[in-house]
């Protein structure tokens, strides 16, 4: 989209003659004639004549100043090598392209830049990547990587092959991002974290549906819903850092063909209802329930993504009645 000039001064002949006519009576209270006739009127006319003429130049950009624009851009020594439309265009392109990264979009746009800098036939690519601030999610501390750690900044990456990137390939993002961080910023490239879960629910399934077929569904549309590159609400990947909520499970399922509703799994040795989401015990802070100590949601980090396991005996399919 082209900057739109402005204009820098919209005074025409007609008011610069009325401006300077009215400035007459300060300076000359003798001077009574301002008819077109009289001679000071007449050189009024002229140089409003002349002043709209440069204030006509004014507003233009000529070449000159162009070429002036264009060195103070790329320095002192630079002279054009194009015709100077191609130049601009050149200069604009340039300008447009990221070279530092500060914020965290910066980062994140150019460690998906690296795929250009890729051989075409290259099987690893970056599908997605999250700038992580103020972490260091490269330390082996575990509890150090959710401390705030001013001065760093993580990238984390997430290939077109859904596995975890390989060394190389993060080595390659860093080096493109070094010479991009600001002088006192430390960089770390990682790869992406699943936080691990089950899901157990039960489907109540309308008389015509088939069982089989109907767990079949559910497991598939679980598996698409949380994936990394195609899942989440907006089918583009599951956000990093995202809550798992009980509720949009539910939604999901009970959306599905021959579901009739969803309701949750008993225990089969105590007939209890278990909750919904299950994790490993070191995780077990991470479930957040409401005040009638119903499950709502499973809690992830910032870095994190869904680490969903579905299991087909995790998926109960009751029987018709």
């Amino acid at each position: 989209m082209p900057i739109e000039l402005l204009n820098l001064d919209d005074l025409t002949w007609e008011d610069l003659i009325h401006e300077g006519r009215s400035l007459i009576p300060a300076f000359s209270r003798e001077w009574t004639n301002h008819n077109p006739s009289d001679p000071g009127v007449t050189l009024i006319e002229l140089f409003a004549y002349l002043s709209e003429g440069l204030m006509y130049q004014l507003n233009r950009i000529g070449d000159k100043n162009v070429h002036a624009f264009l060195r103070l851009i790329n320095g002192p020594g630079w002279e054009p090598k194009t015709p100077l439309v191609e130049e601009k265009r050149t200069a604009i392109h340039e300008m447009e392209r990221r070279h530092r990264a500060v914020t965290p979009g910066d980062f994140e746009v150019l460690t998906l830049a690296v795929n250009e800098k890729l051989p075409p036939a290259a099987l690893e690519r970056v599908a997605r990547a999250k700038c992580v601030s103020r972490r260091n999610l490269d330390s082996q501390d575990r509890d150090a990587q959710i401390v705030e750690a001013p001065g760093r900044v993580s990238v984390v990456v997430v290939t077109s092959r859904r596995s975890a990137p390989s060394k190389e390939l993060l080595r390659r993002i860093k080096r493109e991002l070094e010479p991009a961080r600001l002088l006192t910023t430390r960089v770390h490239v990682v790869a992406p974290r699943f936080l691990p879960f089950r899901i157990r629910l039960t489907l109540a399934p309308r008389r015509e549906a088939s069982a089989q077929k109907l767990r079949d569904q559910a497991i598939e549309s679980l598996q698409n819903f949380f994936d990394p590159l195609t899942g989440g609400l907006d089918g583009k990947g599951w956000p990093f850092g995202r809550n798992i909520y009980v509720s949009e499970v539910y939604q999901l399922l009970a959306g599905l063909p021959g579901v009739d509703y969803v309701t949750r799994t008993r225990n089969p040795k105590t007939d209890e209802p278990m909750d919904e989401l299950d994790v490993e015990p070191a995780h077990e802070v991470r479930l957040k329930f409401n005040k009638l100590n119903q499950l709502e949601a499973l809690e992830l980090r910032p870095d994190e993504l869904a680490g969903a396991s579905i299991d087909r005996k995790d998926i109960t399919v009751a029987e018709v009645g």
